[in-house]
C-alpha cells in the first residue's frame, strides 16, 4: 500500500475538522449557525498557514483573511449540498473540488496558484 502524501493527509485532517464543524449545522441551519460555521472554516484556513501543505505561502499576506473567507464560503456551500446521501462525493473528487475552490479564491485576490 502506498504511503499517503502530506497534501493528502492535510486534506483528510481538513475534511475531519470540517465534518466536526458541519455536524453542528446539520440539524438546524439558522443563519447564525451558518455564519458561525463559515467563520470556523475561515479560522481553519488561517491556521493552515502553519502547515507545509496548507496555505503556508500566504503567511503574512494582507489578503489572507479575504482569501480564507472566500474559501470558507465555498467550502460551506459544498458541505451543505452534500448533506443528502444522494450527493455523497468520492474522496478524490472531493479533494479535486477543494483544490478548485482554493485556486478560484486565489485567482479572485490575485494570489499565486497552489503548487501541485
Amino acid at each position: 500500500m502506498r504511503r499517503p502524501s502530506a497534501r493528502h493527509l492535510a486534506s483528510i485532517v481538513s475534511a475531519c475538522a470540517a465534518a466536526a464543524l458541519f455536524s453542528a449545522t446539520a440539524s438546524a441551519q439558522t443563519a447564525a449557525q451558518l455564519v458561525q460555521a463559515s467563520n470556523g472554516y475561515a479560522d481553519m484556513c488561517k491556521r493552515s498557514v502553519n502547515m507545509p501543505t496548507g496555505e503556508s505561502d500566504l503567511k503574512g499576506n494582507p489578503k489572507l483573511d479575504d482569501y480564507c473567507k472566500c474559501f470558507a464560503d465555498k467550502f460551506l456551500e459544498r458541505a451543505l449540498k452534500s448533506q443528502s446521501a444522494a450527493n455523497q462525493t468520492p474522496l478524490q473528487e472531493s479533494l479535486n473540488q477543494e483544490m478548485e475552490m482554493r485556486q478560484s479564491c486565489r485567482a479572485k485576490y490575485n494570489l499565486p496558484a497552489v503548487k501541485k
